[in-house]
């Protein structure tokens, strides 16, 4: 079985029922990553940004992971959707306020439109809080449809505020 190379974000924006911070929320869902046979490569740092689309929901915590797996990506998706699961995420609405967000942004640079999935994700170039932490730990990723490079996309986003995130913050 052949190890695919595979990026996730993750993020949230509320407190889980325990009381517990999205950041320390996202660092669970990492670490459950490995029971799922995905092997985190790197990790980015924290980031804070506003929602998207604009709303008066608290800001979200976000960061980019690499990862390697021998899973298929519809196998990588079904496993993040039971990983949120697990720590709390119950799916209601679009764009509400969550505990945990798991998404599959990149599968070994693949292009797949099905019903149940799509990669790229098909959002994440609009979105510096994924551009900007990827273009951290990869500065010359290349948008496998756009055959753009993250820092040509992240041109397009400075206009969406972001913060990095230390330690005191969190």
């Amino acid at each position: 079985m052949k190890i695919q190379k595979i990026i996730i974000s993750i993020g949230g924006n509320i407190k889980s029922e325990d009381g517990s911070h999205p950041v320390h929320i996202g660092m669970k869902a990492i670490k459950s990553l490995k029971t799922f046979s995905i092997n985190v490569t790197q990790q980015s740092n924290w980031y804070e940004t506003e929602p998207i689309p604009k709303s008066n929901q608290p800001n979200f915590f976000n960061c980019i992971i690499f990862a390697n797996t021998p899973l298929s990506a519809l196998e990588v998706l079904n496993s993040l959707h039971k990983i949120e699961h697990m720590l709390g995420r119950r799916r209601n609405l679009e764009n509400e306020p969550r505990i945990i967000d798991l998404d599959l942004i990149d599968y070994s640079n693949t292009i797949l439109h099905k019903k149940e999935i799509t990669i790229p994700h098909p959002r994440a170039h609009q979105r510096r809080f994924v551009m900007e932490p990827l273009a951290e730990l990869d500065v010359n990723w290349i948008h496998p449809i756009l055959k753009k490079n993250v820092k040509e996309i992240l041109t397009k986003l400075y206009d969406q505020k972001i913060k990095i995130l230390t330690k005191d913050d969190f």
